[in-house]
């Protein structure tokens, strides 16, 4: 833990000025200026302090609100064309992308910002556990900042940085939050891995929700697929637990989904759906769960 603690030392400044942006940090050109003084005119944003985490898309700041509540803003670039082709996938299959010319930078950037916004808020309406979206605007996604033990502007290390402490009921969580994310909101995370999920010390939090896609049938299930795969992969490996079959837990989400539409109502344990009777987990375990 020690250099993600050096990390965050260096990030406990405050930009004291606005202008003083331009200078701190070049992701801070005009156009995002523009959207920030926006955002603080709405009285969406108070303060800005330092960058706390940094990806080939976007940059996350720690900020406050005017009263003072910490708050995570990122910043999307201006997307290349190297990181939409990377993109297409995901793309393809999300109609708010139709008529959106992708030689269009800053205006793809926009949808992407918003589509982020809209795949967050869908995620949390269906109770999966992800930052609470607040706002945005252009390229600024405001969210929930997301803290490690509840210290303010230290942000939640990766899954991969801090390993949980139970890692077969974290294990257990993530599916939970998969099937509820499937059933309930209709969407799929489509990169989910321990690079994406947090651990702020008492609960898991899947972050990174840019490349969710909507189901919109068959062809989407294997993003369902491969995220199931990736957490079964570093479960087992990394944990060593006894992790269940991917395809089985796949056809099992599939096969409650079905049953969830007839029944059209929502029974809960712990956080799990019930459907037909059982969680996911009680499902799973009719067999006894063998490792990959």
């Amino acid at each position: 833990m020690s250099l993600f603690w050096e990390r965050v030392e260096k990030r406990r400044y405050k930009i004291k000025d606005i202008d003083q942006l331009k200078t701190v940090d070049d992701v801070f050109n005009q156009y995002t200026l523009e959207a920030l003084y926006e955002l603080m005119n709405r009285g969406v944003i108070g303060d800005i302090h330092g960058p706390v985490a940094q990806g080939k898309e976007a940059k996350v700041f720690w900020g406050e609100t005017p009263d003072g509540e910490d708050i995570a803003i990122k910043i999307f670039y201006t997307l290349t064309a190297q990181f939409i082709r990377g993109r297409q996938k995901y793309i393809v299959y999300d109609h708010r992308f139709e008529n959106v010319k992708t030689s269009s930078k800053f205006k793809l950037m926009e949808v992407w910002c918003r589509k982020e916004f809209r795949n967050l808020k869908i995620a949390f309406d269906a109770g999966v556990r992800v930052p609470r979206p607040i706002a945005f605007y252009r390229n600024i996604l405001v969210m929930e900042f997301i803290s490690y033990q509840g210290q303010r502007g230290t942000p939640a290390p990766l899954l991969k940085e801090y390993p949980p402490d139970d890692p077969e009921q974290a294990y257990y969580t993530i599916l939970k939050y998969i099937e509820r994310g499937f059933i309930l909101g209709k969407i799929i995370h489509a990169d989910l891995s321990e690079y994406n999920i947090v651990n702020t010390g008492t609960e898991l939090v899947i972050i990174d929700w840019g490349s969710a896609v909507k189901v919109s049938g068959p062809e989407t299930y294997e993003f369902l697929l491969r995220d199931i795969k990736n957490i079964t992969r570093y479960f087992q490996k990394e944990h060593e637990i006894n992790v269940f079959d991917p395809e089985k837990v796949f056809k099992t989400i599939l096969k409650r989904a079905e049953i969830y539409k007839k029944e059209e109502k929502i029974e809960e344990k712990d956080g799990f759906l019930v459907i037909g009777g059982k969680t996911l987990i009680e499902e799973l375990t009719q067999e006894e769960p063998t490792e990959e």
